[in-house]
This record gives C-alpha cells, structure tokens and sequence, in this order.
C-alpha cells in the first residue's frame, strides 16, 4: 500500500513546557514538576523568528484529485516495488486496475500540509509594535476527499511513528470485496451452522422419535406380555374352574347314583319288608282265625258246661256271678261292679249286698263281638285280663278286665255264644 510520510521537519514544533503551562501548577505533582524543569532545561526553545514570518498571508490548499493521485501514484517506482505492508494480492489487483484505466502523466505527489495548522505557541510569538494589531493566523478548512489520521496519540521517544497511508478507490474496492467475501463467509458458516443446527435438531427429533418409537414398542411389548399373562391366568383359572366344576358335577352324579341305588335298595328292601309282613300278616291271621276258631271253641265248651252247672235263683237260670271292672260310655273312670249272667241278661250291681236294683242291664242280643286288644284295642294293652265289648244298637264299645284269666275266660265264653264269629 502506498503511503505519506509526514515528517517532524513539517510539524510545527510543540513545547511540552507550554502544555504543562496550560495546565497550571494546580495539575501537576512536585515530583512531575521536577522532571518538567529537568527537561526544559535540555529542551529550550529556539529564538523568536523574524517579524516577517509571523505576517498573515492567505495559503491556497492544494488538493488533488483521486484520479490523478492514483495516475502520479501508478506510474511512480513505488508501485513497481512492494511495500512491507502490502500484500501479493493487492498489487494484483491494482495492476489490473491499472491496465483497465486511462494513464495521466502529472506531477509527483507532494505530501500536502494544508490540514496541518500552524499552533505556535504564545510564548514563541514576537512582540508587536505599538500601534500595530497582529491578525491571527487562520488556515482554511476545506474539506479533502484523502483520507488521513484524524487523531493519532502522540508517539514516544525512540519508537516510530506508523507510516500513514494513502486510500484509493481500489482500496476501497478491496475491501468491499474484502467485506462481501467475509460475508459471504460468515452468511456461509452461518449457513453451516443453520445446517448443522438443523441437522442437530432433526438428529435430535430423530432420536426424539425413536426413543417414543422404542418406548412405545416397549410399552406395546409390555401391555401385550400383561395380556398374554392376563390370559394364561385366565385360561388357568378357567381351566381350573371347570376342573372343579367336572369333579362337583361327578361327585353330584356319584351321590345321585348312589342316592338312587339306596333308594332302590331301601325300596327294594321295603317292599320285601312289606311282603314278609303281608306274608306274617297273612301267616298270624291265619294263626289267629284258627286260634280264634279254636279259641271259639274252647269257649263254646265252656259256656256248655257252664250251662249244665248252672243254679237257678229266684226263677232264672244264673250262669256265672263276680266281679268284674267296667269304664262304660268313654268315661275316664273305671267302675267295679258285681255281676250276674242269666240266659238273655247281663246285670251289674254295686255290691252283693244291694242287688235289688241292678245299675246297668246289657241285654246279649245287643252284644256283637267281644275283641282282644290286639283286634283294636292297643289301650287295653298293658291292662291285664282286660277285653272290649262291642254292641249293635251304635254305643260306644265297653272296656272291662276280670280279676283272673280264668274268670275273663269263662265270662267271655258266656258273652260270645250268641255272638257273630
């Protein structure tokens, strides 16, 4: 890049002893007032110029158009040689700049110093005559199109100041290409780095998706397994329900059958039980008619021969006389009465003493059938020597026992002669 050097020689000399009195004694340290005297002392400055030279006079500013300072610029050595700050691109691309570009031969560029303004200080300025005013010097402030050095620090002793250089439409044009490559650069990582964003995004909601894919497989995997376990469990319990459920219905058959087989052989056994006793039943009546008939018999017998040993007593034919115990018309209470037989009547007395007047008469016609208490008559059962006696004109049946079977015997045989067999 080429530039202008601006050396010391063409600054007007500034006094740091001038700035420090600006400042006033307030500002500064003794100690910096020390170095300040030390170095006024080494740094004193020159004698007042003449008089002329501090006349005003008005200064044209020189300034140069772009065109010809880049022309006296290209056709100079300093293009042909690079410069330390420069680069390889940039004569490149300011030699085909050049070659496109028209050629005008002028004159060599000068350093101007027209935006240099002359500040001497007050100190420096010679004095005015009497009567004479001093017109302060002014410089014009046109503005330049060349860029320079607006504020630069000031720099220290033994260091250089950097060479300041000079920009052309090239320049500009560089670094305009300059800025749209580095933007295209950045627009280009920024690109990138949308790129690998969205990318790491769409690997994230990938992954996102994969994971609830695997998750939801996962939970699939698991629902499915509870069902198949749920239905094993079920199948198992069904299974085992309907086990039971065929062993209860055997067991119920079982009990059933053999309800039905103890059914049958109870009935079976009953039935024999009721043709065993058809058959004793037949068998004892058979026994008991033949008894009866024997028994009948006997007491025919009997009533003969108790007939032909009968006495007579007052014009009747008495047949047998005793005591005998009555419970007559269902009455609760047994009666003992003393009884007479004849041929036609049966009497019952209180006593033997009071036979005048009988209290019952039973007539033998009316007397239908004497029973035993196995024809009937279980009440009779535990009485001993006991008997009923049935009528035919419709009255309650007669409960009577004797004091001896031999007494019962002979009365019944008397009481049953003229009876039905």
């Amino acid at each position: 890049m080429p530039s202008v050097v601006t050396t010391s020689k063409s600054r007007p000399k500034l006094s740091f002893a001038h700035f420090l009195t600006k400042l006033g004694p307030s500002s500064i340290s003794r100690k910096s007032r020390f170095y300040v005297e030390h170095e006024d002392e080494d740094d004193l400055p020159p004698p007042p110029p003449p008089k002329e030279l501090f006349v005003t006079r008005p200064r044209r500013r020189h300034v140069e158009s772009w065109q010809q300072t880049f022309t006296a610029y290209d056709i100079s050595p300093f293009a042909r040689s690079p410069s330390p700050v420069s680069s390889s691109g940039t004569l490149e691309v300011i030699s085909e700049y050049s070659a496109r570009s028209p050629l005008f031969l002028t004159r060599q560029l000068r350093p101007s110093e027209a935006n240099l303004a002359e500040n001497v200080p007050a100190t420096l300025q010679a004095p005015s005559p009497a009567g004479v005013r001093v017109q302060p010097i002014r410089s014009s402030t046109a503005p330049s199109r060349i860029p320079m050095a607006t504020s630069r620090p000031t720099p220290a002793r033994g260091r250089i100041p950097p060479r300041r250089t000079v920009s052309t439409p090239d320049d500009a044009e560089i670094r305009r290409r300059e800025m749209i490559r580095r933007k295209e650069m950045e627009e280009e990582q920024a690109r990138k780095e949308e790129a690998e964003r969205q990318a790491r995004l769409k690997r994230e909601k990938e992954e996102i998706l994969k994971r609830h894919m695997e998750e939801e497989e996962q939970r699939k995997a698991a629902l499915e397994e509870k069902l198949r376990r749920v239905a094993d469990e079920r199948r198992k319990k069904e299974a085992i329900e309907q086990a039971a459920e065929e062993r209860r219905r055997i067991i119920v058959e079982e009990k059933r059958r053999k309800d039905r087989e103890r059914r049958l052989q109870e009935t079976q056994k009953l039935q024999a039980w009721r043709r065993e006793q058809m058959q004793r039943a037949q068998e004892l009546s058979g026994k008991r008619e033949e008894s009866r008939r024997r028994i009948q018999a006997e007491r025919q017998a009997l009533a003969k021969q108790l007939k032909r040993n009968s006495k007579t007593a007052e014009g009747r034919n008495v047949f047998l006389s005793g005591w005998v115990t009555v419970q007559a018309d269902q009455s609760p209470a047994w009666k003992r009465r003393y009884y007479e037989l004849d041929e036609k009547t049966l009497l019952l007395f209180r006593n033997p003493e009071e036979m005048t007047q009988p209290l019952e008469v039973v007539r033998l016609a009316d007397v239908r059938h004497i029973r035993e208490w196995q024809e009937g008559y279980e009440a009779l059962e535990g009485v001993p020597h006991s008997f009923a006696v049935e009528f035919r004109d419709g009255r309650d049946a007669w409960s009577m026992f004797a004091d001896s079977e031999e007494d019962k015997e002979y009365l019944v045989a008397l009481l049953s002669e003229n009876t039905a067999p």
